[in-house]
């Protein structure tokens, strides 16, 4: 029979430098191989294969077979929040690289939170939609207005009805920006119309030049 859920363990997974960058690499919601992270959080391979392995065990990560390479990715959104929420409340690292540097820029300039967008682009963002009365915040829930349902169907999400927003606390913003079905819906939008680049380095995103002109000015 099973108890109380064993925290102690859940920490002692978390608490794991390898284990981190490499559930800080995932939450971009995408899915990579194990040489792919091997690469990205600069351990061997096969350390790689033993902390995928242990996040697998725990139920932390999905796997996806095909051909000879196995793909992992975030078994779902929840992981992901918990790492987010977790940065929030972390003390900065130090930079001790120019490369460092410029990931830091970049992934706090713009971002992907698992399927939504942040950083200051996407604290902006919803500040945006706020101040236009698409969305109002009722405490900690979000809800789509009137006058914000003909704005979103128009830039063409149709099934606007069937969305909900969420807060979600910026960790590098200490802001909210979007989330819920509502903000992973916008972020899968803006990057199936090309308005939207993610990264091949890290998980920040580009604004790219063919995007309207009122997402230019957030």
């Amino acid at each position: 029979m099973n108890g109380i859920p064993d925290l102690e363990n859940t920490l002692q997974l978390i608490g794991d430098p390898t284990r981190i960058e490499l559930l800080t690499v995932l939450i971009d919601n995408r899915y990579y191989t194990v040489t792919e992270l091997s690469k990205k959080s600069r351990v061997s391979l096969s350390t790689t294969s033993y902390h995928l392995k242990k996040l697998a065990e725990a139920n932390w990560v999905d796997t996806y077979r095909q051909g000879r390479n196995v793909y992992y990715s975030l078994i779902d959104e929840s992981i992901a929040s918990i790492i987010e929420q977790l940065m929030a409340i972390s003390a900065p690292k130090t930079i001790k690289s120019y490369k460092q540097k410029q990931d830091f820029l970049q992934i706090k300039n713009a971002r992907t939170c698992y399927s939504h967008l942040a950083g200051r682009f996407g604290v902006n963002l919803f500040d945006y939609f706020l101040t236009r009365d698409f969305i109002e915040k009722q405490k900690h829930e979000v809800y789509v207005t009137q006058k914000g349902t003909v704005f979103f169907k128009e830039i063409g999400l149709l099934q606007i009805e069937q969305l909900s927003g969420k807060l979600c606390m910026d960790w590098s913003e200490r802001k909210f920006h979007l989330a819920g079905s509502l903000g992973k819906a916008v972020c899968q939008l803006f990057l199936k119309e090309q308005w939207i680049k993610k990264s091949d380095e890290n998980r920040s995103v580009q604004l790219l030049i063919d995007c309207p002109d009122w997402l230019k000015k957030i």
